[in-house]
């Protein structure tokens, strides 16, 4: 049984599958030539970067648009609001998933989307047709006066907020002070702590 371990004095025959397979070509390469690196060499076009360090390009910025558009922001005391337009991205897909519920509720508070013809090469290449679609948001637009009135009725339900918290701060059980004084000053003035 021993006999047929082989002695670590024998070295083994080269292999055949080791040799160089480059050795029997017979066409080598050729070296590129001078001509044609000049035929393919580039020449610099004189292009800039728009770009320098840390900035970057937000691709939801639309402070020109909402200046033309809506240049009092929907406010009427700084003028009419009857003219003008309000832009806002709205959520389109996430993950390629469409929101059906969300578009609809949009639509309903009087959203439409905006389209690449109203912004020619804004957004995209001039020529490009269809809705305005940024990284999975939609541009949308609707008349400031749906803004100002959707606004008027934020501002009421969160007042309607405040005045219940309130009233409930304000009432405390019979026979104890007052645990919050409720009354707006404008100077400091002092109080009285009962003994």
């Amino acid at each position: 049984m021993l006999d047929k371990i082989p002695s670590p004095s024998i070295v083994p025959s080269p292999s055949p599958l080791r040799d160089n397979p480059r050795t029997d070509d017979p066409l080598p390469r050729d070296p590129v030539r001078l001509e044609a690196r000049d035929a393919i060499r580039l020449i610099d076009d004189g292009r800039t970067r728009q770009l320098t360090g840390e900035a970057t390009i937000n691709p939801f910025e639309i402070g020109d648009i909402m200046a033309i558009y809506a240049p009092t922001n929907g406010d009427p005391a700084k003028g009419n609001i009857a003219n003008e337009f309000d832009f806002n991205w709205k959520r389109y897909e996430v993950y390629g998933e469409h929101n059906f519920s969300e578009w609809l509720t949009n639509e309903r508070q009087g959203w439409r989307p905006a389209l690449h013809e109203q912004f020619p090469g804004r957004f995209a290449p001039p020529g490009t047709t269809g809705m305005v679609r940024v990284k999975d948001m939609v541009l949308m637009q609707r008349p400031m006066r749906l803004t100002a009135q959707a606004r008027a009725e934020e501002y009421a339900k969160a007042n309607r907020a405040m005045q219940a918290n309130r009233q409930v701060m304000a009432a405390t059980p019979e026979g104890q002070a007052p645990r919050v004084v409720l009354a707006d000053r404008t100077a400091r003035e002092a109080i009285e702590i009962p003994e």
